[in-house]
């Protein structure tokens, strides 16, 4: 339960994301967060969703609308309903771990009293569950009409149970051999414990699938996961238990008989169904019906590309891999394929951005970068870097006999529970060829601009911006600083079914519903200039360009903006008044710059402090004068309070996860003035700090004083 962070004061929050103004608020600076709730309502100065919002702030806790969410029985019966009403709380989800565990989603209607007993009341339903419980806020109104789906999850749990001894047809395996490589398609023990086999694959996205007890729920919620995780399709019989458990003898048989055989078998075989199939795992969620209802046609069956077997890491290894010495026990098996495996498993369970092979003179280096740091993870024998390589170009489909030049590929595995990417690059050394693989977790959710660090005035004023209906909207800083992630963020605040929002991008790291993704793809000739040409006649309301990199994307999506977009990209520049004279160098001219571009936004990202082991921190008094002349301005507390982890169990050397620092500068007159006579970017960025920018170290600093980081990485990110 996350729920470790002390409170924030709601009027702060409020006036933070400019739902309050701060000369309105002179008068309830000495309210309690509960009285300040009733003031605001009584006098309806904020609507439900924006105070349920600033709640979430409040508590350093996610924000979820439950409005036409469709929640299924398992989730909500999870919490009794007396429990629900008591405490304004709703179970709406459940989400898998990666040790195959579940956490229990709970939005909580009435945050105010997270402060006091609710906390306690709610990790006891943790304790007796014997289930982690992840908590979200969501407003009143929302949770009043979840609420109303206990009733009908009664009703559906009980015609679930009934379709299942009417619809689901019955097979006698007694009467099938099995082929090994069909049994074979679940793990033994998983056919073993959960009594169901595969006795069928007429098809590469098809398999039929035989139970002993449809009505278990556990094996409803298997069949769903593989389903939705390997993307085929599943037909699903009833055979009695026995028949199920003798069927697992065909484990024991390695090789496929000849195909005359199996056909000729496949021929004999009759069933018998004591009702037609269902289009549906037992257990699908119905959605709710709504005011505004669209039409949508299901498709009568989901085939998808089946993943191949030896990229479901899960089942390929065999076995969970979530420390070093699990992977040094899968090297020791001498297996390249698996040891290959472990190395990725490891790095998405550890949540490594990238992983880099090195081979050195001694051996063969793997490191992981974690939370932006370079870490060795395993050294392993040097013998064994040609086989691995091989396998690298196996999985991402490169030319394994060319190794002169550098290569760029990609390849997917699943891991945990998640459909992870992998973007592969090989680069030829004076000891043998490199990898670097770069990690993109399809399943990541999209972070909030306030989870990603953006608070107060820099806030506010991106806010103010990304209202706007046409403009630029740039975010710069050297690679790997989070600026698409910032983009992604925007995205998500701003994306309806009202606007129609397109991208281009290198690579497509997040999927978000409802917006049109391109991949650009450089070798057929589609380049981010060449799809942003095309992306103008697809009628958009709001375009991201993943980068611009040369002057023709750079005019190009000026163009775009002055003629009644909002576009959104990314730029590599160090601050953000450099960006600015960088478009100047590209071509553009300085009055069509001043003109289309609304703000500009830097950023770096820094470690966060472990909030276990964090401590107080001792800061030279060099240093700390030269803090207190960087913070002259913001009247903030002394003395200054900084901290410092020491490193425990939950985190890595004292810090776990990043958070963004940032400067935002918003193109005022002055500015454009400047701009348009071309002056210096040092400048720009004094002027930009006279009209109350706040700058990346400025920000980092008041991060640290607030114990999200330290001054060691500030001063780590930030050029002194």
């Amino acid at each position: 339960m996350n729920l470790g962070l002390k409170p924030k004061n709601l009027l702060d929050v409020l006036i933070d994301q400019g739902k309050i103004k701060a000369g309105e608020a002179q008068a309830w600076h000495s309210l309690s967060n509960t009285d300040l709730e009733k003031v605001l309502r009584q006098n309806h100065k904020v609507n439900p969703e924006d105070l349920a919002r600033a709640y979430a702030a409040v508590y350093s806790l996610p924000y979820v609308s439950l409005k036409g969410l469709t929640i299924s029985p398992e989730a909500i019966q999870a919490i009794p309903e007396k429990v629900a009403r008591e405490l304004k709380i709703i179970s709406y989800e459940f989400a898998s771990r990666t040790l195959g565990g579940k956490v229990l989603k709970i939005a909580v209607a009435d945050p105010a009293e997270l402060s006091g007993n609710i906390k306690e009341k709610i990790a006891d339903l943790e304790k007796k569950k014997g289930i982690k419980i992840d908590l979200s806020v969501t407003n009143l109104d929302d949770y009043g009409l979840a609420l109303s789906q206990y009733a009908t999850s009664h009703q559906k749990m009980a015609a679930d149970a009934a379709e299942v001894e009417t619809e689901i047809p019955r097979i006698d395996l007694r009467r099938i051999i099995i082929p090994y490589d069909t049994v074979s398609k679940f793990p033994e023990d998983i056919a073993r414990k959960y009594k169901m086999v595969v006795f069928g694959s007429p098809h590469p996205q098809l398999i039929k699938v035989a139970v002993a007890d449809p009505n278990d729920l556990k094996v409803k919620e298997l069949l769903s996961f593989i389903k939705e995780k390997n993307h085929i399709a599943i037909e699903e019989y009833k055979a009695a238990p026995d028949d199920v458990l003798g069927a697992l003898k065909y484990y024991n048989e390695p090789l496929p008989r000849p195909k005359e055989e199996t056909e000729k078998e496949d021929e004999e075989v009759t069933f018998e169904p004591t009702g037609p199939l269902s289009n549906e795992l037992p257990g699908s969620k119905t959605p709710l019906p709504t005011k505004n209802i669209i039409p949508e046609v299901m498709s009568p069956t989901e085939v998808k590309p089946l993943v191949l077997p030896q990229n479901n890491l899960d089942n390929f290894l065999g076995t969970a891999v979530q420390s070093v010495e699990d992977l040094e026990s899968v090297a020791q098996e001498n297996n390249v394929p698996k040891t290959l495996a472990a190395i990725v498993a490891l790095a998405a369970f550890k949540k490594a951005s990238d992983i880099h092979i090195e081979p050195t003179e001694e051996n063969l280096r793997v490191r992981y970068r974690i939370d932006g740091i370079l870490k060795d993870v395993i050294k392993l024998p040097l013998e064994i870097h040609p086989a691995v390589i091989s396998r690298v170009k196996i999985l991402s489909s490169l030319k394994i006999d060319e190794n002169r030049i550098p290569q760029d590929g990609r390849f997917d595995v699943i891991t945990g529970g998640h459909a992870i990417d992998f973007r592969v690059s090989t680069l030829p050394t004076v000891h043998g060829e490199k990898v670097a693989l770069r990690i993109l977790d399809k399943s990541a959710r999209i972070y909030t601009m306030e989870e990603l660090g953006l608070a107060g005035r820099n806030l506010k004023i991106l806010t103010e911006n990304i209202d706007k209906p046409y403009g630029t909207i740039l975010a710069t800083g050297p690679t790997g600083s989070g600026k698409s992630t910032t983009l992604y963020a925007i995205l998500s605040r701003i994306a309806t079914a009202s606007i129609n929002v397109v991208t281009i991008e290198d690579p497509v790291e997040y999927e978000i519903p409802g917006i049109n993704q391109c991949q650009i793809k450089p070798k057929i000739g589609f380049t981010f200039a060449n799809g942003l040409r095309s992306i103008l006649r697809q009628d958009p309301n709001v375009i991201m360009v993943g980068e611009i990199r040369d002057s023709e994307t750079a005019a190009l999506a000026i163009n775009a903006a002055l003629t009644g977009h909002l576009v959104l990209s990314t730029l590599h520049t160090n601050d953000a008044p450099g960006a600015l004279l960088r478009l100047i160098n590209m071509g553009i001219e300085p009055f069509l710059i001043t003109s289309s571009v609304n703000v500009i936004l830097a950023q770096r990202l820094v470690r966060k402090l472990c909030p276990k082991c964090k401590t107080q921190a001792h800061i030279p008094q060099p240093i700390l004068k030269t803090i207190e002349q960087e913070l002259t301005g913001f009247n903030l507390q002394k003395p200054y309070r900084f901290f410092e982890g020491r490193g425990c169990d939950q985190c890595e050397q004292g810090y776990k996860g990043r958070i963004g620092i940032f400067e935002v500068m918003p193109m005022t007159e002055e500015i454009e003035t400047l701009a348009s006579q071309r002056k210096q970017s040092s400048e720009i960025k004094a002027t930009a700090i006279r009209n109350g920018m706040t700058t990346m170290k400025q920000d980092g600093l008041i991060k640290a004083l607030k114990g999200l980081t330290t001054v060691n990485e500030v001063l780590r990110v930030i050029s002194v």
